[in-house]
């Protein structure tokens, strides 16, 4: 898998959410994309979905 998911998840939600990166989120990111294209998600597209909802998660953890 190469980065653009985890890169595009990252520009996509940065501009959304209106925040900045949160300190390890790349590294997270990236190790949560790898899991779940080990599982058979290919499609970057996809992935980059997955890694959209999984930023989401984060912050909502992050907030509550």
């Amino acid at each position: 898998m190469n980065t653009l998911p985890v890169d595009r998840a990252l520009a996509i939600y940065s501009t959304i959410a209106n925040r900045p990166e949160q300190k390890g989120a790349r590294d997270r990111l990236s190790q949560h994309l790898w899991k779940v294209f080990l599982e058979g998600e290919h499609n970057p597209h996809r992935l980059t979905v997955h890694g959209l909802a999984y930023l989401q998660n984060l912050d909502r953890a992050r907030d509550s």
